[in-house]
């Protein structure tokens, strides 16, 4: 008997174990996902787009799930969301300083991953491993604790002309990843790190490791684009970052965030 759910998407979410254990989200109902690889899923979208933070019925998101408003005027879809060395929430009216003391005014990590190749990247403390598993990374390392988001961003800046803090999604999904020696990676890493912030560089930060489940990839990996084709039909294989991999096609789950999606499981 097929088993049918649906609702508004929002990204995936998981927890440990080996492999990862991956949650489909649906109008804040979660549903587990890891045990449907193998099986037939049909993916509908239902024509239906709604702003994930005000609910207002939308043509087109912005920013995951967004609608222009909410991308435009809330403090965490401003520029610092990707270029943290900009933040100036602190700076900014009563919701920004708001934003600014909840989010910003707190412990950051500057961390390397092993996804595509080795990239830098930051986060807040708690997204940790959380971050590191929708990047879809193999490998992943600590190198620096800083109390304020805007000084990880000065710190990734530097380290981003050293090596990439970019993952390229199609070597991601198919796993074609070198042997890295990350204790070499980090000592160089934090070589490049500003005199003025070195204080903050971690040096004993243990190399944490992720299995996803994942049982085959497509040869030619081509990203499935609901707005184009609403629905299909097909053995999902494997579940990687916030991708579904099915035996022809991949979809980003994250991209379609505000969409309303019907699942059917064979």
């Amino acid at each position: 008997m097929s088993n049918v759910i649906s609702g508004q998407l929002s990204k995936m979410t998981h927890k440990a174990g080996i492999p990862i254990q991956y949650f489909l989200n649906l109008s804040e109902e979660s549903y587990p996902l890891t045990s449907k690889v193998g099986q037939i899923v049909t993916v509908k979208h239902t024509g239906k787009i709604t702003c994930v933070e005000c609910g207002r019925v939308i043509k087109k998101t912005y920013s995951d799930g967004y609608c222009f408003p909410c991308t435009r005027d809330l403090p965490e879809n401003d520029i610092c969301s990707v270029r943290p060395e900009k933040c100036q929430h602190d700076k900014g009216n009563e919701t920004d300083r708001e934003f600014y003391e909840k989010y910003c005014n707190i412990d950051h990590y500057v961390y390397l991953s092993q996804t595509s190749g080795v990239k830098v990247g930051i986060t807040r403390h708690y997204n940790i491993p959380s971050r590191w598993i929708d990047q879809g990374a193999v490998k992943a390392l600590i190198i620096a604790k800083v109390p304020r988001r805007i000084l990880s961003g000065h710190i990734e800046i530097v380290l981003a002309k050293e090596i990439s803090d970019k993952t390229n999604w199609r070597k991601m999904l198919l796993g074609q990843v070198d042997e890295v020696d990350f204790s070499f990676m980090r000592r160089e890493m934090i070589e490049c790190i500003p005199h003025d912030l070195k204080k903050y560089a971690l040096y004993e930060e243990e190399v944490q490791s992720f299995i996803y489940p994942v049982e085959a990839v497509p040869e030619k990996i081509s990203s499935h684009n609901l707005d184009k084709e609403s629905e299909f039909s097909e053995k999902l294989t494997g579940i990687k970052g916030q991708y579904l991999i099915f035996k022809n096609r991949v979809i980003n789950m994250r991209k379609y965030s505000g969409y309303h999606i019907e699942f059917t499981f064979d």
